[in-house]
């Protein structure tokens, strides 16, 4: 009787061993996730508001599951598919290109550089670029706050005579 019962509970504690790992196979094989980035609208379909200024459109895109804050970030800078030009959706970035993101105590300190080649299209560019990476991060509960830097600078969009904020490590 004895052997019986050692044979059930050691068969039970394998089958549980078994069901766990089967369950963590099917946890990490999920390798992408769905996020949102932000695109700007043009033209007669545009939803500017106060709340939306800019007209700033949530699209999805799929990214790495184990760093989802990157990868949304690193998307936003990528390119915008015909469908979506189509229905006057355009890049928020105008050639700008992603660096890193860091996050510390509900701070995403995202850093992005400007090829040369690369131009704001206009006044307001530099607060569209800004708003879509803030709208992008901040889909994260984890994200709290958010810094952009672009080429070491903060207040990249400032038209003031002061000298630059630069942007810390």
């Amino acid at each position: 009787m004895r052997k019986l019962i050692s044979r059930i509970l050691i068969g039970a504690a394998l089958g549980g061993l078994f069901v766990s790992f089967a369950a963590a196979q099917r946890a990490t094989s999920k390798k992408t996730t769905d996020v949102d980035i932000y695109l700007f609208q043009t033209g007669p379909a545009t939803n500017s508001t106060e709340q939306n200024p800019y007209g700033l459109v949530a699209v999805k895109r799929s990214v790495e599951a184990r760093s989802p804050l990157r990868g949304a970030l690193s998307a936003l800078t990528g390119k915008v598919s015909e469908k979506e030009e189509s229905q006057n959706l355009f890049s928020p970035v105008w050639g700008i290109r992603f660096v890193s993101v860091r996050l510390e105590k509900g701070t995403a300190y995202a850093y992005f550089t400007m090829p040369e080649a690369a131009r704001f299209s206009g006044d307001g560019a530099p607060f569209i670029f800004k708003a879509a990476v803030e709208k992008t991060a901040r889909q994260f509960p984890t994200v709290k706050k958010v810094v952009v830097c672009l080429d070491g600078i903060l207040d990249f969009g400032s038209e003031s005579e002061e000298p630059a904020r630069r942007c810390g490590k």
